[in-house]
């Protein structure tokens, strides 16, 4: 059984890499701090960084695009980094060594806010920027969130998604990620809440599952599917679950009979999209992600207040602000189909 897991581990990893080899800034891969991954453009200015969730992969590739010239734009100098698996002991290191090195302000994309919330506060007490993007740690001292979309937008449109499939009634399952991951946990319940309010003729069942990587998911999918023979729809939360859930709906030669959606990058699912093994993907433009991830640090760097409504360059449609909880919300998610993902090269 370990080797059967490598191999599907190497597979899919291959897939992943392939696809993300032409995406992401002009600067290409070199040694992170204290030797993660990740990559800088070596520009002047205020040092500004931010720590993903995990590098190398399509999704944090296409964020660095937007970043990285937002930066060079304003005239600071942006590093990305971020550890090579998703490893939260990791990337409080990592985080940690950009402190260390003096960095104007991080964003970070938590995977554990318990393991970052004390080395946030350490940063803050030294007068480095500190805020959170793509992932939250609501109980830290972060001085804002700059997020996707509302968590109960995305998780009623991927709802939307898989009923729509459906039919509005039968049985699904959910496969997430790690079980102490608070986005990952909001996105679940507002799509269980959308279900329980919309379509109430569908059922969860199988509880919901847990994963750490994309061969972790691909095996929940394939017990779900065996347990639960009438299984009709799937979501696959994290972006290192799609592709695991997609495959075992492939393999099990189910695509087309069991509906699969969830937060892909367009890259990550296109081959599932195209094959039929997904329905759609939900998503949001994540270069614009990284455009006001940048542009936030920036505002906080001149001491500016956020305004309620802010018009940013390089973005399509004005941002909103919500002063209470200290967020920053780019727009409504994207819809990502077949008719349409061939137009999006991250």
């Amino acid at each position: 059984m370990r080797n059967i897991r490598a191999g599907i581990v190497a597979t899919l990893t291959a897939v992943v890499l392939t696809a993300c080899s032409t995406v992401g800034g002009a600067a290409g891969p070199s040694t992170a701090p204290d030797g993660g991954a990740g990559s800088g453009d070596g520009g002047g200015g205020q040092k500004v960084a931010f720590v993903s969730q995990v590098e190398g992969v399509p999704y944090f590739s296409a964020f660095k695009q937007g970043a990285q010239e937002t930066a060079r734009s304003l005239g600071m100098s942006y590093t990305q980094a971020g550890p090579a698996t998703a490893d939260a002991t990791e990337q409080v290191r990592i985080f940690n060594s950009l402190v260390q090195q003096g960095y104007a302000a991080i964003a970070v994309s938590p995977l554990d806010p318990r393991s970052m919330n004390p080395a946030i506060a350490a940063a803050r007490q030294k007068g480095i920027v500190v805020i959170t993007s793509d992932a939250d740690a609501p109980g830290s001292e972060r001085q804002l969130f700059t997020q996707q979309a509302t968590d109960a937008a995305l998780g009623a449109t991927v709802m939307d998604e898989i009923a729509g499939q459906m039919g509005g009634k039968g049985e699904y399952g959910i496969v997430s990620g790690a079980a102490d991951t608070q986005t990952f946990n909001n996105w679940v319940a507002e799509a269980r809440k959308r279900q329980e309010s919309a379509y109430p003729q569908m059922r969860l069942v199988g509880g919901v599952r847990y994963t750490a990587d994309t061969a972790q998911a691909l095996k929940e999918a394939q017990d779900l599917m065996t347990a639960n023979p009438g299984l009709k729809g799937l979501i696959a939360v994290p972006s290192t679950a799609v592709p695991g859930v997609a495959q075992a709906v492939q393999n099990a030669g189910k695509a087309g009979q069991v509906a699969v959606s969830g937060f892909g990058s367009p890259k990550t699912a296109r081959t599932f999209v195209d094959s039929g093994a997904m329905t759609s993907t939900v998503l949001w433009d994540v270069p614009q992600l990284g455009i006001l991830t940048v542009w936030a640090m920036k505002q906080l760097l001149d001491g500016k207040e956020i305004a309620a409504e802010s018009t940013v360059p390089g973005l399509d449609e004005p941002v909103k602000y919500d002063a209470t909880g200290k967020t920053l919300v780019l727009g409504p998610p994207m819809v990502f189909t077949k008719a349409n993902i061939g137009q999006f090269d991250y």
